[in-house]
């Protein structure tokens, strides 16, 4: 049965199916779900549908290096126990759509619908960016678009999170408030208030499912459900109680969600700005008071709070979320604030109410002028995005931050927060231990081996530098990310370090000799001189005088390693553990 579908071009989408039979598996081995890609020019089935193809399925993936991230575990709690490829296509059978696919098919089908009329009314790239800011749906959007949003801190748009599900559920609370305020019976003997945050309420829940529920939608919909909750039983909206309260209900829903990267951005920014406006509320109050009679002054001291406060914002949640940032993606947008101060004044104000206005006018086939309008509003983010994006040191990376480091500044951050000034201080310690182990930190390694030997990449002075120019490069472009070195493979394997024959690639670092033997079509290699040897041959052999060898039955059983410049080593399948997302390898059964 299809569960999702994720069209990435006109010849390439991927399909998770649930199965009910894998022919060429034990049944004891059968996924529930598998992740398959299909490629090709072939019919895209529906959420729902019953169906049969055929396909290579391999293992869960397993991190490209010790302690990096693992898209197995992801997989896995998403029930999903293989990826494949497929080339052939998936075969509809006529059968009834099973009851618990229902719901989902609808959704899906009216996102894709959506969405088509969407990309009809805003062609080319800016019509994906305007879809995937109504649905969720950001496949199509090309790379260049996502590069220049992440290098000027306007990523977090694409991503229908707490920002739109505000506009949103926000932006029905005030409109229906506004319309039964015209009423004076209804404004002066009904709680019209309560009323709008139980509406907005709906609002959200539907807005939520038209975009998938994907799991920072989820929490964003709990967020601002409590939030508005909060109103219905006359509680104040904003406070670090309600961020508590919805952070436990997520975690007992799903506790894995707890070292996902979107939840703990999204709960640090919140933490930040529900403790900033407390401040804001006590503090600002008071210049507003004592307001002149001139309405132009009035309307002047209004504008520049508001984008003090906007710019405040930016700040508070910039800083917060960029501590789980860095840990996970090694990425910062030192200009956000500027272009966050730029462009979502044009979200708020044109953006979101344009994608609201023509969702509402679809029934009625009025939805094209609002889509120009949003269309255009785009166009001036893109622009402010680029712009920003164009400036010396936007979007730079950085090596990941270590977890301890990471953990020990957001309790830092978490401590600071709190309005209890005894325990504040508690963010201190915090910090200093944070600055301690960033600048004292584990060794680093010298050397890294892809999980396939087809690759091995050496430390240097200039960076990180690959033995070969063309192999394992998924691996090396995720070895680069991580190191936080802005090179491309290309450019990185054009750097100084290896002296390569048809046989091996050599080297020599730290008074280190390393030796890469490479796949020959006469079968084994006789051993190198060398202290570290990584043959992509199976060796059934430990070189004479090396300190390490690693060869492909190593990596086979463990994964990828680090070499550390003292001898030791790591590898993936020591630092999984035993999870049930880690596979164990086995031989092929002999004949």
């Amino acid at each position: 049965h299809v569960v999702d579908v994720d069209v990435r071009s006109r010849q390439r989408f991927s399909l998770v199916l649930e199965l009910t039979r894998a022919d060429g598996l034990p049944e004891s081995q059968r996924p529930l779900r598998v992740l398959i890609q299909v490629t090709g020019k072939h019919a895209v089935p529906r959420v729902g549908e019953t169906g049969r193809l055929t396909a290579d399925l391999a293992p869960l993936p397993r991190p490209a290096q010790p302690g990096a991230f693992d898209y197995g575990r992801q997989l896995y709690f998403q029930s999903i126990g293989a990826i494949g490829r497929s080339k052939t296509g998936f075969t509809t059978v006529i059968e009834p759509v099973p009851w618990r696919f229902v719901v989902r098919r609808a959704f899906h089908d009216l996102r894709a619908s959506i969405g088509g009329r969407v990309r009809e009314a805003i062609p080319g790239p800016l019509g994906s960016f305007a879809d995937a800011v109504i649905t969720g749906e950001r496949a199509s959007i090309p790379r260049s678009m996502n590069e220049s949003l992440q290098a000027s801190g306007l990523f977090h748009i694409l991503s229908i999170s707490g920002l739109h599900m505000a506009l949103v559920a926000g932006g029905a609370f005030w409109t229906l408030r506004a319309v039964l305020a015209f009423s004076p019976v209804l404004a002066l003997a009904f709680p019209i208030k309560k009323w709008a945050a139980g509406f907005a309420i709906v609002v959200g829940l539907l807005y939520m499912l038209l975009a998938d529920s994907g799991a920072a939608t989820e929490r964003s919909f709990i967020m601002i459900a409590v939030v508005f909750f909060a109103v219905l039983v006359d509680r104040p909206a904003l406070s670090l109680h309600n961020l508590a309260l919805a952070a436990v209900i997520i975690l007992l829903w799903s506790p894995e969600q707890a070292l996902a990267a979107s939840f703990q951005m999204s709960f640090m920014a919140v933490m930040g700005l529900a403790a900033f406006f407390r401040w804001w509320q006590k503090a600002i109050p008071a210049p507003i008071a004592a307001v002149s009679r001139s309405v132009v002054r009035r309307w002047a001291r209004r504008v520049t709070i508001g984008a003090a406060a906007s710019l405040a914002t930016s700040l508070v949640a910039g800083i917060l979320s960029g501590i789980p940032a860095m840990h996970h993606f090694g990425r910062l947008a030192p200009f956000g604030v500027v272009a966050n101060a730029l462009a979502l004044p044009i979200v708020s104000l044109v953006v979101m109410p344009a994608a609201m206005a023509s969702v509402l006018l679809m029934p009625l086939g009025l939805e094209a002028v609002p889509l120009k309008l949003m269309g255009w509003g785009l166009q001036l983010v893109m622009w402010i995005s680029d712009w920003v994006a164009a400036w010396p040191g936007a979007g730079f990376r950085l090596p990941l931050l270590n977890v301890v480091v990471a953990a020990a500044l957001a309790l830092a951050a978490t401590f600071f927060v709190l309005p209890i000034t005894r325990f504040r201080l508690l963010s201190i310690p915090f910090a200093l231990v944070a600055c301690v182990l960033h600048f004292h930190g584990p060794q680093a390694p010298i050397l890294l081996v892809d999980e396939r030997a087809g690759n091995v990449a050496l430390f240097t002075d200039e960076g990180l530098v690959p033995a070969h120019p063309r192999q394992a490069a998924a691996s090396v472009s995720r070895w680069l990310a991580r190191a936080g070195d802005p090179a491309g493979f290309k450019s990185a394997s054009k750097r100084p370090a290896w002296t390569c024959s048809p046989a091996a690639c050599e080297a020599t670092r730290e008074g280190l000799k390393f030796a890469f033997m490479l796949k020959q079509p006469m079968g084994l290699s006789p051993c190198i001189a060398a202290d570290i040897v990584v043959s992509q041959e199976p060796l059934r052999r430990k070189c004479k005088g090396t300190k390490v060898t690693i060869d492909r039955f190593d990596v086979w059983r463990n994964g990828a390693y680090a070499v550390y410049a003292d001898g030791q080593t790591q590898h993936v399948r020591g630092r999984q553990g035993m999870r049930p997302w880690v596979y164990e390898p086995r031989a092929r059964a002999k004949p």
